[in-house]
């Protein structure tokens, strides 16, 4: 995606010894990269200034590092410590930076720099982080009945009315008729919103993704219905409003800066708007800790302000290219450690995707595109749930990429939503797969839990989202918490949960321990004695009971995350082809290899699978 630049209008005092010294260290650095190794302590000044650059950088800073380029560009997001000086920009300018855009969500800086002078930039000694501006991508009846949304409206007469879902992503086509009030209103129930794409309108969606997210929070089926329609096209929370947060062009492309100004504008028009939930359909590969990275920064600072975040897991769940017999995974090979970010960060609600077999939600299976934990660098337990995502039926946007695309396989037939006397397609709704739709349907439960409970913290509404949902286990009666989470969503068990948090509700950290492979639970939290009772997420006295959160097979059972046939046995995350191995993410096809990607506009999650 190309990225619109502007220089700085602030003049300041440059700083030309600190400059002149982070220039020197550099030639330094350049001088001496072919000697240097690390842990040899023989080369001492180079090896302070090499240590110096990649302590301060992500994995694609680092890789680019070790074979730096006299030509071209980089997109890089500078972390100053504490809010950057006009004096800092400027020392960030004399090294030919161009200042895009100020993130002060994150006291950073969006900055254009030549790769020659990455090592400099680092060099300086007000900044403390460099990641990369790296590109992000995005990522009825089926989620209705198959969460009980249903019943939320007819036994809690809950619509998610009042309650306003942010949507960030490619836009939302507001005038659509789904979004109005109801079936003889005009009025529009997106109430605004803002694009950070270059000439777009913040009432569009060229791509088509950002509507059909919101057509599954909050669409009303108007249409549908005012055409006589035999099955529902209403999304969860369909009297909830909606602002969209345009970040991703009409290819569903964007930048992690796009998106950290989306969540700045989220925090800012909070109270404005009411928006209580964001959705977050969008991702790239983990390239750092989350301690570091950007987006997962100032997707804490909006869970912190009071915005319940939910991420779409990712589409990276297959290990394999190719179906292959007898392989786990329905013969895909299982790619444990694939969550994406900002859904790597512990506060965030991850979803997986489920996909519906038969009509019955109890043979529902795992999309096997679905993104597994645990965290890639961190080890967080991820997912936190799973919810519908295969094949869903949501708004369309004419001559969107989506529709220009996809029309041929992912038109819904006339005959399905009208009765088989129709031919032909409908030019209102549409088929997408992917995580990218299962967030939407949490997100939308999510306001629905707040419309009953407007003094729910996002930590709350994370709580009892998890401890509600439905146990799930594979087709051999085993648990995998790196798929499943905590379970299937059920949103009426959601509403009638009365756990409230009184910390933050961080989903839990795998500790690799030698002698004894283990969680690493925050007591305070996670224990029995916590905000779960008796009856809580981990089992009655830990992770181990039979009421845990992983059901009777739970996660120290033979068969489950440290059996055999686990993450840690010999075909699992450790193995020759699991995630450590030569074809994984260290390897040399890995995520910053020449393969890698974070899309998930294709046929996979387009078209999703049976």
């Amino acid at each position: 995606m190309g990225l619109t630049h502007r220089k700085s209008d602030t003049v300041a005092t440059l700083p030309k010894s600190e400059v002149i010294r982070a220039k020197e260290i550099y030639r330094m650095y350049i001088r001496n990269l072919g000697r240097v190794v690390l842990g040899l302590s023989a080369l001492s000044t180079p090896l302070v200034a090499h240590s110096a650059v990649t302590d301060k950088a992500d994995l694609a800073i680092q890789k680019q590092l070790k074979s730096p380029s006299s030509k071209g560009w980089s997109a890089v997001i500078v972390r100053t410590k504490g809010a950057p000086t006009a004096a800092q920009e400027a020392a960030i300018t004399a090294l030919g930076g161009d200042i895009y855009r100020h993130l002060p969500i994150i006291n950073s800086l969006a900055v254009r720099i030549p790769s020659r002078n990455m090592a400099s930039l680092a060099l300086l000694s007000f900044v403390s982080r460099l990641s990369s501006d790296m590109e992000v991508r995005k990522y009825d009846e089926f989620t209705i009945q198959h969460t009980g949304a249903d019943t939320a409206r007819s036994d809690f007469g809950l619509t998610g009315k009042g309650i306003t879902v942010a949507v960030m992503d490619s836009g939302i086509q507001s005038k659509l008729y789904d979004f109005n009030e109801g079936a003889k209103s005009k009025q529009s129930r997106v109430l605004g919103g803002i694009s950070f794409v270059s000439k777009a309108e913040n009432d569009s969606d060229d791509c088509g993704h950002g509507t059909h997210i919101a057509g599954i929070v909050a669409g009303n089926g108007t249409y549908a219905i005012e055409a006589n329609g035999i099955h529902t096209t209403k999304g969860i929370a369909d009297q909830a409003n909606l602002v969209s947060i345009q970040v991703l062009d009409k290819n569903g492309q964007g930048t992690v800066s796009n998106v950290i100004a989306g969540l700045q504008w989220s925090i800012d028009n909070r109270i404005k708007y009411n928006i209580r939930v964001l959705n977050m359909s969008l991702g790239h590969p983990v390239g750092e800790s989350y301690t570091t990275d950007p987006l997962c920064q100032a997707v804490e600072t909006a869970w912190k302000a009071g915005i319940v975040v939910v991420c779409a897991a990712g589409n990276n769940g297959r290990l394999n290219a190719a179906q292959v017999a007898g392989v786990g995974n329905e013969g895909w090979g299982t790619n444990y450690g694939s969550i994406q970010s900002p859904a790597n960060d512990p506060y965030v609600i991850t979803v997986g995707a489920t996909k519906n077999r038969d009509g019955n939600r109890a043979n529902d299976r795992i999309a096997t595109y679905s993104s597994r934990g645990p965290s890639r660098l961190d080890y967080i337990l991820k997912p936190d749930i799973i919810a519908p995502g295969n094949r869903v039926i949501s708004l369309e946007v004419n001559n969107s990429t989506l529709q220009n695309s996809y029309a041929a396989t992912n038109s819904v037939p006339r005959s399905y939503l009208y009765g088989s006397s129709q031919s032909g397609v409908s030019l209102c709704y549409f088929y997408l797969s992917g995580t990218s739709m299962a967030a939407p349907v949490v997100a939308g439960a999510a306001a629905l839990l707040i419309q009953a409970n407007p003094n729910l913290t996002p930590d709350s509404v994370k709580a009892r989202l998890m401890v509600s949902a439905d146990k799930w286990l594979t087709t051999d009666g085993t648990g995998d918490a790196l798929t499943y989470g905590a379970g299937y969503l059920n949103i009426p068990a959601a509403l009638n949960c009365n756990v409230v948090a009184t910390q933050y509700a961080l989903s839990p950290t795998l500790l690799f321990d030698s002698a004894s492979q283990k969680l690493s639970l925050d007591p305070k939290l996670w224990s029995s004695q916590a905000i779960w009772g008796t009856q809580a997420i981990w089992g009655t006295q830990a992770i181990s009971g039979t009421q845990a959160i992983w059901g009777a097979q739970a996660i120290w059972g033979t068969q489950a995350i440290w059996g055999n046939q686990a993450i840690w046995g010999n075909q699992a995350i450790w193995g020759n082809q699991a995630i450590w191995g030569t074809q994984a993410i260290w390897g040399d096809q890995a995520i910053w290899g020449s393969t890698s990607s974070a899309v998930d506009l294709t046929s996979t999650a387009i078209s999703g699978e049976n």
